[in-house]
């Protein structure tokens, strides 16, 4: 773990002064909308900050469904399981909040989205995957499972439809609820999101989690991961084809720190101690509602654009007044700390003032 992951305590105060700034520019509409947010939150089994940042999410954010990264499909289609800490169980437990842990097609350092179509072609191993999914979410009684399989080719998409539709038959029958993350999209133009037919998922699933970020990503050239008017136009596809009351918005806590084309994942958190250590002056980009600076190390010019608690607010509002279920914040660990107040003000019922 780097130094600076470890010492954003200098940070904590220029954030806590720009949450402030952030609830002068934009002003809540919080109190027009009779109910609150719903608050999700995906724990990472990689971060070891992710754990600590449960207590704030769940005592001053109001998050309460948690989706640990408990289990991913390995290059066999078998399924790994990283055992759960206890402390994690007893915390969320704790709190009375739902745990609806996330299997993954993350192996071998890459999406495995071809070994799952090939895995749901054939209805045995399809089957049988199946089975081993709900055998351990009842096993370890979870409330539910949320299934993210990302980069499956847009032909897998029938196969997966039938697959997540017998799973959820399956996890009915023990009150268990199926949650499903989908890539983030605005129209019908991107093949990497074509498997993941909005308006089925919206009728098959009991949830629907829209990734909204990364658009911009580490491949890419610089820009902001969830730029404001992407996020409305994504939230204007999603709502005609999924129940509102179904819709749960992706929200990130992080950045990239870009060379050319190739960014390195940076928290909030990081990102502020860095631009510190740089003496870069953060700039707030008011259309993007996203930060961003520039420094030069070693003669090599990077680019850092990262979301705070000043977006969260303002990507938060177009959730409210979208009518949306609520918002699910990838992720716990390293996110800016003043997210967590500003994430109650929309999951708190009634006027939070």
């Amino acid at each position: 773990m780097s130094r600076r992951r470890w010492t954003y305590a200098a940070g904590v105060a220029v954030v806590a002064l720009l949450a402030v700034v952030a609830a002068l520019v934009l002003p809540g509409r919080i109190a027009d909308r009779e109910q609150p947010l719903v608050a999700a939150a995906w724990l990472p089994v990689w971060d070891e900050r992710s754990a600590a940042s449960l207590r704030p999410a769940l005592d001053v954010g109001g998050v309460t469904e948690v989706s640990p990264t408990w289990a991913t499909v390995d290059l066999d289609g078998q399924l790994v399981v990283t055992p759960p800490p206890a402390a994690v169980l007893d915390r969320v437990a704790a709190a009375g909040a739902r745990l609806l842990p996330t299997v993954q097609n993350f192996a071998d350092g890459a999406w495995q989205g071809e070994l799952i179509a090939e895995l749901l072609r054939d209805p045995d191993r399809a089957d049988t995957h199946r089975q081993a999914l709900v055998d351990l979410a009842v096993a370890n009684e979870w409330d539910g499972i949320d299934i993210d399989y990302e980069t499956l080719p847009p032909t897998a998409g029938p196969e997966f439809i039938d697959f997540l539709t017998a799973l959820r038959a399956d996890l009915d029958e023990h009150g268990l609820e199926l949650t499903v993350a989908v890539p983030a999209r605005a129209d019908d133009s991107d093949p990497g999101t074509l498997a993941y037919s909005y308006q089925l998922l919206g009728d098959v699933a009991d949830q629907v989690r829209v990734m909204t970020y990364d658009h911009a990503w580490s491949g890419s050239e610089a820009g902001p991961v969830a730029p404001l008017d992407w996020v409305d136009s994504v939230i204007d596809y999603a709502v005609e084809r999924v129940p509102r009351e179904k819709l749960m918005l992706g929200l990130p806590t992080y950045g990239y720190d870009w060379v050319g084309t190739r960014g390195e994942v940076v928290s909030a958190a990081d990102a502020v101690v860095l631009a510190d250590e740089v003496g870069a002056e953060p700039v707030w980009d008011d259309a993007a509602a996203s930060w961003t600076f520039s420094y030069l190390q070693d003669g090599v010019q990077h680019t850092v654009w990262y979301e705070d608690a000043r977006s969260l607010r303002a990507a938060q509002t177009l959730a409210l007044d979208a009518g949306l279920r609520g918002v699910a914040i990838w992720q716990l660990g390293g996110e800016d700390p003043q997210v967590w107040p500003t994430l109650s003000t929309a999951t708190t019922p009634g006027d939070p003032s």
